[in-house]
């Protein structure tokens, strides 16, 4: 079979001022709310355009992210398409509606359409009021090819618009572009326009009737400290790219946080009761979906950017796709009231409701994501008795109750044709009952699909921070959060050695500030921090602006001073020791055997205080000593980075399941670890997905596994979507 040509299937638009939407569809704007000098006859309709067709590929791009990753699997009512993206036959582009690279070049092309013609000189009220626009277009340029490469690895990079289907740019681009050179070929003009937001701002355009829910426009923009960032963490191949990329995530979390935006102690839980002396635990997850997850709820404090959907096709385009694969049936309504009187005054709104059927359900959690859900321990504090003092805290753990956000992500519903569990990411459920966590709520329609949320920031900047050298900042991120109150501080003492007549200055950390710290970082890596050159740039949380939750704590309970369990002290040897065997299992050589870090720490903990000799009365004259230079504080181990780095892997699948990212996340470590160590990675990603259908524990018996599918994964190319052929 002959394919046609991507450009054979591209709408073009030709010139500014030409509406890509109808009248009735929610990305046509209200010319009357703009408020910024725009006059409705120059680009924001080719603007909300090239929305549009993100509108198009968005859904495609989240279920190529989802399927192929470790959390999904197929079932007895797979497709043939489905079943072969899940298992990795790989099909050229066309063979199916998800394999469509045309739709990522269509947003693309229009980009280079409104870029070649754009003036961001022009001014009108005295305001240079293309700018902002032009940031928002050249974002999701970027978002959209760092997209491209991480599906299919290797694509052709185009700059200049193709109006005519000859041009042979599938062939011979301005460039190919990968994971290695990607932020080079964009960041010029990424540069420029985050320059433009940070003095400017952002483009306001109101609001979006979706038909049943209002969006605000401000969840409809692409911030190029984001994008900047993630590109910098895909090239991951220098602590200097994971810098400068956890800089782009600090700015823009730092801005959050001036505006009062921090992760949220609104968690997932459980509520305990005992039976003939046996516990159990009934999951409570409705202040979790409250924040911000569920269909008609968008909240500052988790939703930053994300892409609607309509009711139905009257108001645009409706993003149903999804839904649909996990097993859901949608049905649009419209509903009109008013205008007995005079038709204008009539007004029309739309609504989706969706339907569990086991038989449209293609696809399905795996095995490994529920058993890393189960393998999770949950805690409650408990203050002791008589005790009024937030120090003064003891923890109880549930055993056996695992992570609560498993059952806002995957409940059980029970149908005539039977019981499963259903992804309802994109369908969420208001809350569920019983301990095995049954939908006790229809599930609702989601009218947009996140691109990024705050737990996702958070979660790729300790990435960042980690590889970058900081392993227990990274922790702290899971753990506690990064709280102004929290972070621990650093104090000096001298310590004399009478026999050598010498003086040096010791570290600690302050104990005051000690027993506010949960999980305190580390006098050697604060002092490293704080000696980096870039310190400002990326690692200063001295401002009382920050506060936050613990991303593990919205699953897992309140992170207190009592909880030993999940602390960086024992979770991360107990994690290096897995993997070292994981690794030797796989007939990897493991070199790196570094000092364990609950060794380490011991070490630290030894430098707390002044350590003079003698007593007051025979205290010897020591202002002859000679000065030597501090202990160097220890850097990280790469071992120890390593595991923090499979942890936070693990709150991505925990936090973000779902959410169009996975496979993407796991392919962005597993560079990051071969570049550390060679095959690494390979190894790693390749194990993780071909045991995803295995009901064991994490790491439990390793070796159980897909050894095809672990077979095929050892070729990176494998990873990615084929290319078209031309």
């Amino acid at each position: 079979m002959k394919y046609k040509s991507i450009l054979s299937l591209f709408i073009f638009l030709l010139g500014f001022g030409v509406s890509t939407t109808s009248c009735e569809d929610m990305l046509t704007p209200d010319m009357d709310r703009y408020s910024e000098g725009f006059s409705g006859n120059d680009t924001v309709y080719f603007y909300l355009g090239i929305l549009r067709n993100v509108q198009d590929m968005v859904e495609q791009n989240e279920l190529l992210a989802d399927l192929r990753s470790d959390l999904v699997t197929s079932t007895a009512y797979s497709s043939d398409s489905i079943a072969d993206l899940i298992n990795y036959q790989r099909g050229k582009n066309g063979d199916n509606g998800l394999l469509n690279r045309s739709a990522y070049y269509k947003v693309i092309n229009q980009c280079n359409f409104y870029l070649a013609k754009v003036d961001t000189n022009a001014i009108k009220n005295n305001i240079f009021y293309m700018r902002r626009e032009y940031a928002q277009v050249v974002a999701i340029r970027a978002w959209t090819y760092l997209q491209l490469v991480q599906t299919y690895g290797k694509v052709p990079f185009i700059t200049k618009p193709v109006d005519n289907a000859n041009t042979g740019w599938e062939k011979n681009p301005e460039a190919w572009a990968d994971a290695d050179n990607l932020v080079d070929l964009l960041k010029g003009d990424l540069e420029k326009a985050h320059n433009f937001e940070r003095t400017l701002g952002y483009p306001n355009y109101g609001s979006f009737n979706t038909g049943s829910v209002n969006i605000d426009s401000k969840y409809l923009r692409f911030y190029n400290d984001l994008v900047l960032g993630d590109l910098y963490l895909l090239r991951g191949q220098s602590q200097d790219d994971y810098k400068t990329a956890a800089k782009y995530y600090y700015n823009f979390l730092k801005e959050q946080m001036k505006k009062g935006r921090g992760i949220q102690r609104t968690r997932a839980g459980f509520s305990k009761f005992t039976v003939s002396g046996k516990d159990s635990y009934n999951p409570s997850i409705s202040s979790y979906l409250n924040a911000g997850l569920q269909a008609a709820s968008l909240s500052d404090n988790y939703n930053i950017t994300v892409i609607p959907s309509a009711s139905n096709s009257s108001f645009g385009r409706v993003l149903s796709r999804t839904p649909q694969i996990y097993g859901f049936d949608a049905k649009s309504y419209n509903t009109t009231s008013g205008g007995e009187n005079n038709a204008t005054d009539a007004t029309t709104s739309g609504s989706i409701s969706l339907r569990a059927n086991l038989l449209s359900r293609q696809a399905g959690p795996s095995e490994a994501y529920m058993q890393l859900c189960g393998a999770q321990i949950y805690k409650e504090p408990k203050k002791n008795s008589g005790s009024s003092s937030a120090d003064n805290v003891d923890v109880e753990y549930y055993e056996g109750a695992g992570d609560a956000r498993m059952y806002a992500n995957v409940p059980l519903y029970e149908t005539t044709d039977g019981k499963a569990r259903y992804i309802v990411k994109n369908s969420p459920v208001s809350h569920v009952s019983g301990v095995e966590g049954q939908a006790f709520s229809s599930p609702s329609f989601k009218y947009y699909r996140s691109i990024y949320r705050l737990t996702q920031v958070y979660l790729r900047y300790a990435e960042a921070i980690n590889r970058a050298g900081y392993p227990r900042l990274a922790f702290a991120i899971l753990r506690d959060g990064i709280d102004f109150e929290k972070m621990p501080t650093i104090a000096d003492s001298v310590r004399y050695d009478d026999v050598a007549k010498t003086k040096q200055t010791v570290f600690y950390l302050d104990s005051a500030i000690v027993s506010n710290a949960t999980n305190y970082v580390g006098v050697d890596e604060l002092r490293r921090a704080e000696a980096d050159p870039r310190y400002e740039e990326y690692l200063d949380f001295s401002s009382n602006i920050w506060s936050n939750s613990g991303i593990h704590e919205l699953g897992c309970g309140t992170s207190n001073i009592a909880d030993s369990l999940f602390s960086y002290d024992r979770v991360i040897p107990e994690r290096i020791d897995n993997e070292t065997a994981l690794y030797a299992a796989l007939g990897l050589s493991v070199n790196d055997t570094p000092e364990p870090a609950h060794r380490k720490v011991a070490r630290e903990d030894s430098n707390e205080g002044d350590t003079e000799g003698g007593s007051d009365t025979d205290e010897p004259d020591r202002s002859e000593y000679t000065e030597i230079d501090p202990v160097a504080p220890a850097e990280a181990s790469e071992a120890e980075i390593d595991a923090v780095e499979s942890l936070i892997a693990d709150e991505m699948a925990l936090e973000l399941a779902y959410e169009g990212t996975r496979m993407f996340d796991l392919i962005r470590i597993a560079r990051h670890k071969n570049v550390a160590n060679a095959g690494f990675g390979t190894a790693w990603l390749a194990w993780k997905i071909a045991r995803r259908d295995v009901p064991l524990a994490p790491f439990e018996d390793v070796m159980q596994m897909n050894q095809t599918l672990y077979s095929t994964l050892l070729n990176p190319e494998n990873w990615y979507i084929l290319n078209p052929e031309y």
